[in-house]
């Protein structure tokens, strides 16, 4: 961003960390949000001087965010990134050390930057592998919209909930069919659960109406997508959930006993579109962010 925004606009829209290709083919401005109140503030900065300097079409905002920051205040910026998207830029939320819980990333928090650097607690590679793997495309639909993996659980659990909601209408259930599932998202909100590979992925849409439809995947658009595509697989989903998005991958024999009830009970529900492997279901459970707070 130029200086000629700071000036005019009395701000100056600023990026933690730029990554670049050595061609400058693409560049990634990304922000931390360790614990702040308002992890908002860097979306509407970026997004009001894309309206005076629009961002180049190489760029892309991508905003990573700890489980310290509360789960309403995280989910409000991860909605933000749709607002982004509408005016036309390229952003993305995803987390930040997400084997970390709130409280070991207060303690991190508090420590001084001296004791951080050469320390064991931040592993660098996996969080830069992150940043590239949701902000580069996985594939794209025959009309032009590029497919992502998610990149926060406000996004697998909006695909958790549209599933759901589709495979209840006949027009959209008969391009489902029926598949055999080893991999099943579990929605601690909803209390439902969808198979991993539709969890794990989104469209994205810029300049597009925010409608619900924009937000999640769909089953028209996952009927679309071509299985010859390397990154468009299973096993590339339910990695990606738990390696990257910190989920955790359980047996149901390893469940307790209300969450294997609530996915049975689940499950007889929509036995007509899903068949269990004969290895069994395994269940992807998030790790919680940390709680509302008042203010």
């Amino acid at each position: 961003m130029s200086t000629q925004l700071e000036r005019e606009l009395g701000f100056a829209p600023r990026a933690d960390v730029l990554l670049a290709r050595k061609d400058g083919s693409r560049r990634l401005w990304i922000e931390f949000e360790v614990s702040r109140a308002d992890p908002v503030a860097n979306h509407a900065k970026f997004a009001a001087a894309h309206l005076f300097e629009p961002q180049l079409a190489t760029d892309a905002f991508v905003s990573m965010t700890t489980t310290h920051v509360t789960r309403g205040r995280g989910n409000l910026a991860a909605t933000t990134v749709y607002l982004m998207r509408a005016v036309g830029m390229s952003a993305f939320q995803t987390v930040l050390l997400p084997s970390l819980d709130g409280s070991s990333i207060h303690a991190l928090n508090a420590r001084p930057l001296e004791a951080l650097l050469g320390g064991e607690e931040i592993k660098v590679m996996p969080e830069i592998d992150r940043v590239i793997n949701v902000s580069e495309p996985v594939a794209r639909t025959r009309d032009g919209h590029s497919i992502h993996l998610a990149a926060n659980l406000l996004e697998v659990m909006l695909n958790v909930r549209a599933w759901n909601t589709e495979i209840r209408m006949s027009d959209a259930s008969k391009l489902w069919e029926r598949r055999t599932v080893t991999f099943f998202v579990y929605d601690p909100q909803s209390q439902a659960f969808a198979p991993s590979k539709f969890c794990a992925f989104v469209p994205i849409h810029l300049r597009a109406t925010v409608a619900p439809n924009a937000l999640s995947m769909t089953l028209a658009t996952y009927s679309t997508l071509s299985e010859s595509e390397p990154r468009f697989d299973g096993n590339v989903a339910q990695r990606h959930l738990t390696r990257h998005l910190g989920m955790r991958a359980m047996p149901i024999e390893q469940a307790n006993s209300t969450t294997a009830d609530l996915f049975r009970s689940w499950h007889r529900r929509v036995a007509s579109a899903i068949a269990l492997h004969p290895r069994g279901p395994v269940l992807l459970l998030p790790v919680a962010a940390s709680p509302d707070r008042e203010d």
